[in-house]
């Protein structure tokens, strides 16, 4: 029960309208008063008009689902998740038709199981996250060389995405993503689409989150039609954030002056980035370490106590792997910045995307004021950049001990060295 809480702002008022305060709506707008005038830290509500006023207010990562509130809770807390296995690529027809993951898709399109053994016959290509005894999600993939909807081609059309409801909140369709636009990357698509029934606000929010922009024209069903366009874009005036949101990952944009090596030890870069682990590591990812799906999620948050202040949204990130490998394994890109001591402030602010438990947090707060970088992950290298590459290049000195900006001279061969 909230004391006193807080009354609906002018500001809100103009954003969602004026309401009669014991309407629907009203109270609505009650509860999100109270997440933006900060009563509290999070709303837990399964009402889709409510968690789309909290996108226009700008307070959607604090109104969440209770699948998401339940996996906020296991990730900061003691009996963490088990870790997400691998999205594996198969064909069609190795998918369970029966499995209750299509459920839902029966439903929604008529003749779905005629579609579903005609894309097996062809050998259409699948992606799949295998739960406990069924499938955890999936996703159907064709390529479409000539284009579709007036997008040029050539287009990869992800014609079925689900998440089984059982495995909500897990970050399943985020891990589905970061491999449709690798795939994407690789076979030089330039265009990524979908098409999706309005109701499925879930997975519109995740794919506009991602860069995707509805188009004007429907499906014959009726259907929203969402594409991105995909790899190397003109940067111009864009603000690179939105560049990379809009044309990636991976997708770069590198301003002078605004790159840097962030140092990571060994122990947070195996949970951070599995899918960075160097083939020939003495131990596996998961050696004595409870990996959560925000490992394998492309939207990451890594604490450290540097005392650097320089970072800003939209800076390139260099995680470099210390100690052991001495090498750059992965490149982000910074979406946000904060600094603490409270961890109670540094959960609430990364609870939805960090591999840290609040055990973690709170003994790394007592050690001193923490530095929080949201970021996302713009993509893995396949051939690391090791510190003897770098320093010859100019890039740095010598090995980085804390939050480095990369150095002019050596921004020109980084640029070469990251395209494609």
């Amino acid at each position: 029960m909230l004391q006193a809480p807080p009354a609906i702002s002018d500001g809100q008022s103009a954003v969602l309208g004026r309401v009669a305060p014991t309407s629907n709506d009203g109270v609505d707008q009650q509860l999100l008063a109270a997440v933006g005038g900060d009563a509290a830290e999070y709303l837990v509500s399964e009402d889709a008009g409510l968690h789309n006023r909290a996108r226009q207010l700008g307070v959607a990562d604090r109104v969440l689902t209770a699948a998401d509130a339940i996996a906020l809770l296991h990730a900061l807390h003691a009996d963490l998740p088990t870790p997400p296995p691998s999205v594996r690529r198969v064909k069609t027809h190795e998918l369970n038709l029966a499995d209750p993951v299509f459920d839902a898709l029966k439903g929604d399109y008529p003749g779905f199981e005629d579609w579903f053994k005609k894309a097996a016959r062809s050998q259409r290509d699948a992606l799949v996250i295998d739960g406990d005894h069924e499938h955890a999600a999936i996703a159907i993939l064709k390529p479409e060389p000539e284009g579709a909807y007036g997008l040029a081609g050539p287009l990869l059309k992800v014609c079925t995405f689900k998440v089984s409801d059982h495995y909500s909140g897990q970050k399943y369709g985020e891990l589905l993503l970061k491999t449709v636009f690798r795939q994407a990357h690789v076979e030089h698509d330039a265009g990524i689409y979908m098409t999706v029934f309005e109701k499925h606000e879930q997975l519109i929010e995740l794919v506009e989150d991602f860069g995707f922009q509805s188009l004007e024209q429907r499906s014959d069903l009726g259907e929203l039609v969402y594409a991105k366009r995909h790899g190397p874009m003109p940067v111009g005036s864009m603000d690179p954030l939105d560049y990379h949101v809009r044309f990636g990952p991976p997708a770069l944009a590198i301003k002078t002056g605004r790159v840097f090596l962030v140092p990571i030890a060994p122990r947070w870069h195996r949970v951070l980035f599995p899918d960075a682990e160097p083939d020939d590591a003495l131990f596996p990812a998961t050696a004595g370490l409870t990996i959560q799906p925000f490992g394998n999620a492309i939207r990451k948050a890594y604490l450290c106590h540097s005392s650097s202040r320089l970072l800003r949204p939209g800076d390139v990130l260099l995680f470099y792997r210390s100690r052991d490998e001495k090498a750059v394994y992965v490149v982000g890109v910074c979406e946000d910045v904060m600094v603490s001591h409270d961890a109670e402030e540094v959960a609430a602010a990364v609870g939805r995307r960090t591999v840290y438990s609040f055990d973690d947090i709170t003994a790394l707060a007592d050690e001193g004021p923490l530095l929080v970088i949201q970021f996302r992950q713009d993509r893995v290298l396949t051939d690391p950049i090791d510190l003897e590459e770098m320093i010859t290049a100019g890039v740095v000195r010598s090995w980085p001990q804390s939050i480095t900006r990369v150095k002019q001279e050596g921004e020109a061969w980084l640029a070469q060295r990251l395209d494609g």
